[in-house]
């Protein structure tokens, strides 16, 4: 089922800054999980060794399967509501989430609301794009969807520049009182007052064949299936930095300020790389720039574990981040165009496959880290990273340059 947005006049800066901006709401929580993992894994289980560090990682986890159950409803819902009401929902629940997080007087409880962020997270990402998709002309949403993702990123390389600091003053749950729950409840504000409404959007019937259509497009598509299970093989790969800051941390012996700065310094490269990477999408070609960046993404992120130095090491670190960029901004740009006319839900679903390499990520590489330490955990993220690239390289297309 097509799923146009109307609008009175063509959309321009405006729209894609205030999707920017909403994205940017979004990924503060997660600094939470990967900069204070030794701390939670203290402050909840008495002890920071890898094995607990191991154990409390598992919220990332439990994230990951509650964005997927809510990315598949999302998929259904995508038919039948507008795409600005699904959006303002993701941002309630990232405010609730970090409300939730905060009060948490244990493990147990902070597993409950963790994944809100997760849920949140995957609405607000798949809406934003399919809302460049419908309401952009061709030659402009890739740049958009670089800028997008970029504001995303730069969200978390701004919440690892003060968390650390943050955190020095208060402990790792002022971060969320004094950064998180701001911007959260800002971005919320910004989806209700800035974001356009679809006025003249035609309420799609309740008949299971409407709904069942749109994921039949999806997943009856041999390219479409192929750009999801890459996805989730990607973002496997990608849980690197994940357990990043812990690497710095146990392997380098640096305090929590310092791998704060050093992982600011990696993400702004990992923003630059996504803005890059959609200036070029077009010129490079979707498929290809996608088979490149995410097979250089797996190779460079294995190299990082066997870097004899510090520098070496960070040097390393930097250019996967960069790669790594160019392949966040290929892949949404390469999936958006795969079923034009189930694009709520080819990027609901992208969600959801993207949050089951997460859970994937997460799940393998705390054992691979718990049992056998940083070398098989690079190792195993760098075989994901090239996996997936000849997933794309063998199974998918380009639906633009076939046209």
């Amino acid at each position: 089922m097509s799923d146009k947005i109307a609008v009175e006049k063509p959309l321009g800066r405006r729209f894609v800054s205030s999707l920017a901006l909403v994205f940017f709401g979004t990924s503060m929580i997660d600094v939470l999980a990967s900069l204070f993992l030794v701390d939670i894994a203290k402050a909840f289980l008495g002890s920071s060794d890898l094995v607990s560090v191991a154990i409390a990682s598992q919220i990332v986890t439990i994230s990951s399967v509650a964005a997927v159950v809510f990315g598949v409803f999302t998929g259904f819902l995508s038919v039948k509501f507008q795409h600005k009401t699904l959006l303002l929902f993701g941002a309630v629940c990232i405010v609730i989430g970090a409300l939730g997080c905060f009060f948490a007087p244990s493990l147990l409880v902070m597993e409950i609301f963790y994944p809100l962020d997760g849920v949140g997270t995957i609405i607000v990402g798949s809406m934003a794009f399919t809302l460049i998709g419908e309401s952009l002309p061709l030659e402009k949403r890739a740049k958009s969807i670089g800028f997008v993702t970029g504001a995303g990123i730069f969200s978390s390389a701004v919440g690892f520049a003060f968390a650390g600091y943050i955190a020095a003053l208060g402990g790792w749950r002022s971060y969320l009182l004094w950064y998180v729950l701001p911007i959260s409840l800002a971005a919320m504000v910004l989806v209700y007052t800035v974001i356009p409404s679809a006025k003249n959007k035609k309420q799609a019937p309740t008949n299971g064949r409407i709904f069942l259509g749109s994921f039949k497009e999806v997943l009856l598509n041999k390219s479409a299936a192929a750009c999801l299970f890459g996805s989730m093989l990607i973002t496997a790969a990608g849980i690197w930095s994940f357990f990043a800051a812990t690497f710095w941390r146990k392997q380098f012996l640096m305090p929590v300020q310092t791998v704060g700065l050093i992982t600011l310094a990696i993400v702004l490269v990992y923003a630059a790389g996504s803005i890059f990477g959609g200036r070029i999408v077009d010129r490079s070609g979707r498929k290809r720039l996608v088979v490149i960046s995410w097979a250089a993404r797996g190779v460079l992120i294995a190299a990082i574990v066997f870097m004899p130095t510090f520098w070496t090491a960070l040097l390393m670190s930097c250019l996967a981040t960069f790669i790594g960029g160019i392949a966040v901004t290929s892949a949404h740009s390469l999936n958006l165009e795969q079923a034009p006319n189930s694009r709520g839900t080819m990027m609901s679903l992208g969600g959801v496959f993207a949050s089951v390499g997460a859970s994937l990520g997460v799940a393998v590489g705390g054992l691979a880290l718990g049992t056998f330490g940083f070398e098989l955990l690079g190792v195993t993220f760098g075989a994901f990273g090239v996996a997936s690239a000849m997933v794309i390289l063998l199974f998918a297309k380009d639906p633009i340059k076939a046209k």
